[in-house]
Order: C-alpha cells, then structure tokens, then sequence
C-alpha cells in the first residue's frame, strides 16, 4: 500500500519564559540554542528526509515572533510554510491551525525537543504516538504516560503521579488531517483556557480516531528549564564520544 504524503510540522509558538534567567532578551523557545545550533534548525535538518509532500514543512510560531521564520526561511527557502499562532492557547489548537495546510499525514514535533537517536520503521501511515523506549520513570512523569494493547493505545495520562507500568509519550506525534480536525470537539482545560494536547488526543481515540504507536530509541530532552539544555548539551556530547569510539 503506497504511503501518503507526509508533511513535516514543527510547533514553536513557546515563549521560553523560564529560560531567560540568563538573559532579558526575548527570545522563542524553538530558538534556544543547544550545542551551537537553533533547535527548530535542528530538527529540520535532521528530519526534513521524512517529509515527502510537495508543499513545505509547516511552521507554526508565535505571533510577533520574527527571528523564528527568519531562520526557517534562510534554512528552507519558499518552500516554509509560516502560520501564526495570534495568541498561546494550548497545543492542539497550533495543531488545529496547520490543518488547512496539510495535503496528508501531519509529522508534528513540538519546537522544544532534542532528540538524538532513531524511529522504528516503517513509519505509521495512520494516526500515532511516539514513545521513547528508554525512558527512565521521571521522564515519563514530566512527560505523559501510554498504555497499550496489541500495540494500539489505550490510555493517556499526563504528567502521571505514578508513571510505573506506563511508557512514555514524547513530543512527536504522526497524525491523519481528519484526525487533527477532531481536536475542535476536543475539551479546552477551564484553568488554563488551553486545548491541551493529551487531552485532545484522549478525546479523538475515542471517538472514532484509535491511534497506533511507533517508538524512538536514543536520547530525549524536552526544553524548559535552563538546565534542561546543559543537560541535553551533556548527553548530545556524550553520544558524540560513543560514536567516535564505535568508528574508530
């Protein structure tokens, strides 16, 4: 069965305001440099080979926020598709916004991820979650927690209080464009006045979505502290060695 278009969609409307401590400049999180490099220029460099479809991959940004397209367009030319986001109201509804967009399947990364490793193969053609093989609990605590059965999910929880026996989620998701559009039923968090992403993915399995996993081996750090990138420095360096020692 021939595969469907992909579309690569990277989610950078992130303010970044717990990592400005060093800094009183504003600057988007997706700009956060980790080991030198931007890291949405990062996650475009290393995943845009997945992206099959003829339009570009779509970016969504914050409105107002001018140094993120700049960089996507020196990196992709025309070919960025930029959508603001005119105000940060959760992430499924950035999702929500890539949809007039998408000819086909949406590969949809979160702006605040590092990840340095592989997926397992082939790709879902349908809607899916990415889980991280690796994962220690406390990731899966600061992340969100997957059950399965006969590899399609079952539960999702977020942020769990007790992560045992659950595998972790990450910020990367494969997802059908009819898929995405079922996020404007999905509920909006009363506190936050957010459409969280979970939440919303909970609400389309069921409801007609049920959603596959696949799974990523290697290092994951989600960016939102200042520590958070040492740490993601720390086990990029850490993986460089490893593979110099392998080649060499």
């Amino acid at each position: 069965m021939p595969q469907p278009p992909r579309q690569l969609v990277l989610i950078c409307g992130g303010r970044g305001t717990r990592l400005r401590a060093e800094s009183a400049a504003t600057l988007p999180k997706s700009m956060t440099e980790i080991a030198g490099e931007a890291i949405v220029h990062r996650l475009i460099r290393q995943f845009e080979p997945l992206h099959s479809a003829g339009p570009g991959p779509i970016v969504i940004v914050a409105q107002g926020d001018e140094l993120t397209p700049r960089l996507v367009r020196e990196q992709l030319g025309s070919r960025a598709v930029i959508v603001e986001q005119a105000r940060p109201d959760g992430v499924a509804n950035a999702i929500l916004l890539a949809a007039p967009h998408l000819l086909g399947q949406a590969l949809v990364f979160l702006g605040d991820v590092v990840l340095e490793g592989t997926f397992s193969q082939p790709l879902p053609s349908g809607s899916a979650v990415c889980l991280w093989d690796e994962a220690p609990e406390e990731a899966t605590h600061e992340n969100f927690g997957v059950t399965l059965k006969n590899g399609m999910v079952t539960e999702l929880v977020e942020k769990p209080a007790e992560p045992s026996g659950l595998q972790c989620g990450i910020g990367v998701y494969a997802l059908e464009r009819a898929c995405i559009e079922k996020f404007f039923d999905a509920p909006i968090n009363p506190v936050k006045g957010e459409r969280e992403i979970t939440e919303a993915l909970r609400y389309v399995m069921h409801h007609g979505f049920p959603l596959d996993a696949f799974h990523f081996s290697g290092a994951y750090i989600n960016i939102n502290r200042l520590a958070d990138r040492s740490l993601a420095e720390e086990a990029l360096k850490a993986l460089s060695g490893r593979k110099k020692q392998v080649s060499g």
